[in-house]
């Protein structure tokens, strides 16, 4: 972010420009009290040799917006995306500033995937200039802002309601801010007046952990010896946290995330999101770079890094080596058995896919192990989320003794798939209560993830 208003829609426009067909559809998977083993954070593995612990990169998905070329002004934005029972509910933005209509150049709109695809709800009964469904769910302020623009637009379903923060002008003199609105349904808004809190920061995310709400948001500090001058010049973009419990009152700014030694000497963190991920949390950060053939601009040069952590507070990076290439607004979703991020590219939006249960896993390239920390609740059953299409598998278990020999539970060979059953030849006195140690030994394959029973 920086002192123009700009900004943050020049890197948004930077980012359709160079950003492919990819975006990281994260299993948002099911908390079991001991029931699963996700190798995302970097303590799941306790041990291991010849293996990597490696962030997967997604497939293409579908398109739910082509790009009009009637139109090259217009482009769309994903920003939030909620499941409602068969179909799922994603808020864009639309943005097109050759409208007449100052209301018309950026209105929040909605559309619902359902089994019969993409579709456009028609919540309002007035006709668009651009023709279609009605489905304008909230507008603009008629004041310009004094910093930022119409954006944003975190969205929760609270209870059976919906709340939303989002930054706009509140009023005519007023700084322009995060404000907060209400819905009983997600369509039609209700905004409160003023802002929670206001800076030249308009770029934050929000997620909610159990009956605390925190904040991500960028952060400016002084920077005196910046490599490459930029359009915020001699200053660095940063994340910092905010927490709250209600949405209308908010901690000040605690920064938690900066460049380090192993980053680039010019890296700057743009943006930061955060999502439930099985029993800990994933986030996406959007690395910026400014760019030296372009002194005193906003550049255009990105990468994109797999954060982890267990609390949503305290963060890892142990996979800044993999850029995968995509940054977006909008949680994960679940459609027709694939998980679905919604993202924007060359003016359209789009999705990209992971198999469920794919952000992250343990590769072997030729022969590897690895033990996985202690669980409890192992009896008989365990099945594998794997690609050994070329390769095997074999797991073995060790139990609480100390020098007990590993008991080989079974193996696997030549297949691919979320939930392939291992099929246990001997589970020895194992037993539920007490404490187990998978050791996994795996040639040509990766694994995902663990389910026992």
């Amino acid at each position: 972010m920086g002192p123009d208003s700009r900004s943050h829609i020049g890197v948004l426009r930077a980012m359709r420009c160079l950003m492919a067909v990819v975006a990281v559809a994260c299993p948002c998977l099911p908390a079991m009290a001991g029931g699963n083993l996700c190798f995302l954070l970097p303590e799941d593995v306790a041990q291991s040799e010849g293996v990597v612990q490696t962030a997967q990169l997604p497939e293409k998905g579908i398109v739910m917006a082509p790009k009009d070329p009637s139109r090259p002004s217009l482009w769309y934005m994903p920003v939030a995306a909620i499941p409602l029972g068969g179909s799922t509910r994603v808020w864009y933005q639309r943005v097109d500033k050759q409208e007449k209509e100052y209301s018309d150049q950026r209105t929040l709109c909605v559309g619902d995937f359902t089994d019969s695809g993409w579709t456009l709800p028609a919540i309002g009964a007035d006709s668009l200039p651009w023709g279609g469904p009605n489905n304008v769910s909230m507008r603009r302020s008629p004041h310009k802002p004094t910093w930022g623009g119409f954006n944003v637009f975190q969205i929760l379903r609270v209870g059976t309601a919906y709340e939303m923060l989002f930054w706009d002008q509140p009023d005519e003199t007023g700084k322009a801010g995060a404000m907060r609105a209400s819905s009983p349904d997600g369509l039609a808004w209700e905004k409160r007046p003023g802002t929670v809190f206001t800076e030249t920061n308009d770029a934050f995310t929000l997620m909610q952990v159990g009956d605390e709400y925190l904040l991500y948001q960028t952060k400016l500090e002084a920077w005196p010896d910046k490599p490459y001058i930029d359009n915020i010049e001699k200053q660095k973009r940063v994340i910092a946290l905010r927490k709250s419990r209600d949405l209308d009152t908010w901690s000040p700014q605690e920064v938690f995330l900066r460049p380090d030694a192993q980053d680039a000497p010019e890296c700057e963190f743009y943006l930061m999101k955060a999502f439930r991920y099985g029993d800990a949390y994933a986030g996406l950060i959007m690395k910026y770079y400014a760019d030296p053939k372009l002194p005193g601009k906003h550049s255009a040069i990105l990468k994109h890094e797999l954060l982890v952590s267990k609390d949503g507070i305290e963060w890892q990076r142990p996979y800044r080596d993999t850029d995968l290439g995509f940054w977006a607004y909008a949680d994960p979703f679940e459609y027709r058995g694939v998980l679905h991020f919604a993202t924007w590219k060359d003016g359209g939006m789009v999705t990209a896919t992971y198999k469920p249960g794919r952000l992250a896993g343990v590769r072997a390239e030729v022969d590897g192990w690895i033990v996985t920390r202690p669980v409890k609740g192992f009896s008989k059953g365990l099945s594998l989320n794997v690609d050994a299409r070329d390769g095997w598998v074999e797991v073995s278990a060790q139990g609480p003794t100390a020098g007990q020999e590993p008991v080989v539970l079974g193996r696997v060979e030549n297949v691919d798939g979320e939930d392939v059953s291992v099929p246990i030849t001997n589970a020895g006195s194992l037993r539920e209560e007490d404490e187990t140690a998978f050791r996994v030994r795996l040639r040509h394959a990766t694994v995902f993830g663990m389910r026992f029973e």
